[in-house]
C-alpha cells in the first residue's frame, strides 16, 4: 500500500517534475519549435503533451523520434515501461505564444534574415 503524502509535498514534487521535464525537452527540441509541455496523470498512465510549432520534426520519420523521446523520459524520470505516452501538438495560434515568437526571432537574427515580415 502506498504511503500517504501531504498536499504540500505532492505539489512540490509535481512542480519539480514539470520543471525538470520542461528543461529536458527544451534541450532536446530547441530546433523544433518547442514551446511548452502539459502533463496529465491518469490512474493507468501519464500523458505528456509536447507543444511545438513544427510537430513533424518532433515526431520524426515514421514516429521514430517520439519513440526515442518516450524511452529517454522513461529512463530519466524512472517510469515503468508502457506507463508514459508522449504526444505532439501544434501550437494553435503561434502569434500568441511568446516562446514560439522568441525562438522565431532568435533564428531569424542568427540566420541574418529580415526580422520584420
Amino acid at each position: 500500500m502506498a504511503t500517504p503524502i501531504s498536499k504540500k509535498k505532492k505539489f512540490v514534487r509535481d512542480g519539480v517534475f514539470k520543471a525538470e521535464l520542461n528543461r529536458f525537452l527544451t534541450n532536446e527540441l530547441a530546433e523544433d519549435g518547442y514551446s511548452g509541455v502539459q502533463v496529465r496523470h491518469t490512474p493507468a498512465r501519464t500523458e505528456i503533451i509536447i507543444l511545438a510549432t513544427r510537430t513533424q520534426n518532433v515526431l520524426g520519420e515514421k514516429g521514430r523520434r517520439i519513440r526515442e523521446l518516450t524511452s529517454l523520459v522513461q529512463k530519466r524520470f524512472g517510469f515503468v515501461d508502457n506507463t508514459v505516452e508522449l504526444y505532439a501538438e501544434k501550437v494553435a495560434q503561434r502569434g500568441l505564444c511568446a516562446i514560439a515568437q522568441a525562438e522565431s526571432l532568435r533564428y531569424k537574427l542568427v540566420g541574418g534574415l529580415a526580422v520584420r515580415r
